[in-house]
C-alpha cells in the first residue's frame, strides 16, 4: 500500500505533529510512505518535527511554495510528483493541502482522504473546503464536535466524515519532561499555543492582571509564536506584574514546562481537539479552558471541573483563580487526567485507525 501524506507546512504545530507521527508509524510498518510538504524545509528553531522525520528515514518532498500566488506552481509540481510516482491512497492535512490535493489526486483516480483540524468560520475558505470535499472519499475530523461543525458549516455529508482523535506517546512525552531550572520553586500558570486570537491570547492579556492579583505567588508563562508576538511583548513592558510574566517564544522543552506547571490555561475561541490540553493531561497537569471543539471529549466526566461554557470569559477567569488557589485539587485532577489519556488517547491506537481507513478505501476501489 503506497501512501502519500500531504501537509501545508512542517512547522511545530498540532496538525504537523499528527502528520509526522502517522508518517513515522506507517514507515515503521514498512509501507512505502511519502510525505509531501507544500512549503519549504523549516528552519530552526521550528524544525524539531523535521528532524524527527529525517532521523526516522521518512521520504519527504518539499514543494517550497509559501505565498498564495505560488499556488499554480505548487499545483504543477504536485501533479508531476504524482505522475512520476503515483500512490495508491493519499491523505491531506490542513486547508491549503486539502484544496491542492483535491485538484490533483482525483485526476489520477487515487482515493483522497481530507483532514479537518479546526472549526474556523471563514466564508472564503469554507466555500473552497466544500468544493474540495466533493473530490474526497473521506474526511478525517479530530473530534465528534468538529465533525458536527463540518456537517453543519461546510455541508459535508455525514457518511464521508470519520472521527480519529489525536493521540499521545506517553513514554516519549514523559522522557521529554525533565524540569527546567527556571521558576522551579514558583507555581506557574502556563499558556501554550499560537499567539493568535483563535487561542484567546487577547483574553489572557486582558485578564492577567486580575488573575495574578488574586494569585500573588504565581507566575504566568507564555510559550508560542504567532502574529501577535509583538503585541504580547509590548503588553509586558507596561504590565503591573511584569516581573511575574515570562514570554518564552517557541521552545523545544514544552513538556518540561508543562510538567512543572500547576495549571495549563487556554482561553480558545475555537479548536478541533487542542493538543496542548491533551499533552498537559498526559503529564498529569490540570487545565482551565472553555468548552470548544474537542474539549469535552478530552476531559470526559472531568470537564465540569476544568472547563466553562464557550465564550464565558468571566467564568474562565474565575476558574483559573479557583484552581490556582487549590493546589491539592490540581494534583487530584492531574492524576485523573493522566489516567483518562492512558485509557482513551494512546497514540498507536489512533494511528491504526488511519491504516484501517486506507485499507477499507482500497478494498472499495
Amino acid at each position: 500500500m503506497r501512501i502519500d501524506l500531504v501537509i501545508t507546512e512542517l512547522d511545530d504545530g498540532g496538525a504537523e505533529r499528527c502528520c509526522a507521527e502517522l508518517a513515522i508509524y506507517l514507515h515503521g510498518k514498512r509501507y512505502p510512505v511519502r510525505l509531501i510538504v507544500i512549503g519549504p524545509i523549516p528552519k530552526p528553531p521550528r524544525n524539531e518535527i523535521y528532524g524527527r522525520l529525517v532521523a526516522a528515514g521518512v521520504w519527504m518532498e518539499f514543494i517550497g511554495a509559501e505565498k498564495w500566488y505560488q499556488f499554480p506552481t505548487a499545483l504543477w509540481k504536485l501533479h508531476r510528483l504524482i505522475a512520476k510516482s503515483p500512490p495508491e491512497v493519499a491523505q491531506s492535512f490542513l486547508w491549503h493541502a486539502n484544496v491542492l490535493c483535491a485538484a490533483t489526486y482525483p485526476r489520477f483516480n487515487i482515493p483522497l482522504v481530507g483532514g479537518h483540524r479546526v472549526a474556523e468560520h471563514r466564508a472564503g475558505r469554507n466555500r473552497w473546503s466544500r468544493w474540495a470535499v466533493t473530490k474526497m472519499r473521506r474526511v478525517v475530523c479530530v473530534s465528534n464536535s468538529l465533525a458536527e461543525w463540518c456537517s453543519q458549516a461546510e455541508a459535508i455529508p455525514p457518511e464521508k466524515l470519520v472521527v480519529i482523535c489525536n493521540g499521545i506517546d506517553l513514554d516519549r512525552l514523559a522522557s521529554q519532561a525533565e524540569l527546567p531550572s527556571e521558576l522551579r520553586k514558583q507555581p506557574a500558570l502556563l499558556f501554550v499555543g499560537r499567539l493568535h486570537l483563535q487561542k484567546g491570547i487577547d483574553i489572557l492579556m486582558a485578564d492577567a492582571e486580575s488573575i495574578l492579583a488574586a494569585l500573588p505567588k504565581h507566575h504566568l508563562v507564555i510559550i508560542g509564536y504567532g502574529p501577535l508576538r509583538q503585541v504580547v511583548d509590548s503588553w509586558t513592558k507596561d504590565f503591573p506584574y511584569g516581573d511575574r510574566v515570562h514570554v518564552l517564544g517557541q521552545r523545544p522543552d514544552v513538556p518540561a514546562w508543562m510538567k512543572q506547571s500547576q495549571l495549563l490555561i487556554l482561553p480558545s475561541r475555537f479548536e478541533g481537539m487542542p493538543n496542548a490540553v491533551l499533552e498537559a493531561m498526559a503529564l498529569g497537569v490540570p487545565v482551565a479552558t472553555l468548552q470548544v471543539e474537542g474539549v469535552r471529549e478530552l476531559l470526559g466526566e472531568l470537564a465540569p471541573a476544568q472547563s466553562v461554557t464557550r465564550d464565558d470569559w468571566n467564568a474562565w477567569r474565575e476558574l483559573v483563580i479557583q484552581l490556582g488557589n487549590a493546589p491539592d485539587r490540581c494534583c487530584e485532577l492531574g492524576k485523573m487526567n493522566q489516567a483518562r489519556v492512558q485509557e482513551h488517547f494512546q497514540l498507536d491506537s489512533q494511528l491504526q485507525k488511519y491504516e484501517e481507513l486506507y485499507r477499507v478505501l482500497l478494498q472499495d476501489k
